[in-house]
């Protein structure tokens, strides 16, 4: 992976080979750090928007009738009441979120969807270019943030699976 620190149009922003022929706009400071921390579960209570490739990959680790609904014409993991304390403040996580904080999905079958590989980053299209930024709310609840070396601009590639390049609309804001 190469950084490029020509100018790309907006402030602090730098282009980074995260793939070969596959570039992104990264808009945050480059010496942010990241690693997930224990206990904290914070990601696991948004909706998970599912690209169809992540549907058909989910398919093979779950049942898409329990796991998954529609909103708005897009897939997302469904949400559901937990009774355990690692849940949002309305009670509910994701449905693949265990009772000891971890992923099943992480866990039992190394895989996760594209849209959990991505926290605590957004994605957006700006003509045409991949733009990488900290989603807002992660800078105020996400534990994992600059509390290690890993510097999230050497690694965007743990980060961005390459099918977000294949994407028509690799957006990330979208919610459930």
């Amino acid at each position: 992976m190469s950084t490029d620190q020509r100018h790309t149009g907006g402030q602090g922003e730098r282009r980074v080979e995260v793939y070969p022929g596959k570039e992104a706009v990264a808009a945050f400071d480059p010496d942010l750090t990241f690693e997930c921390v224990d206990g904290c579960t914070w990601c696991c209570h948004h909706g998970v928007l599912l690209y169809e490739q992540d549907l058909l990959e989910l398919a093979g680790c779950a049942p898409l009738s329990a796991s998954t609904t529609e909103f708005r014409g897009t897939d997302f993991v469904r949400k559901e009441e937990k009774s355990h304390e690692h849940t949002g403040p309305d009670g509910q996580a994701c449905f693949f979120l265990r009772e000891d904080g971890l992923c099943a999905l992480h866990d039992e079958h190394d895989w996760k969807p594209a849209r959990c590989s991505v926290f605590p980053l957004s994605v957006s299209v700006v003509d045409g270019d991949i733009h990488v930024s900290v989603r807002d709310s992660a800078r105020e609840h996400c534990e994992g943030l600059n509390v290690t070396e890993r510097r999230v601009i050497d690694h965007l590639d743990a980060f961005l699976p390459e099918l977000l390049w294949e994407l028509d609309d690799p957006e990330t804001r979208r919610e459930l």
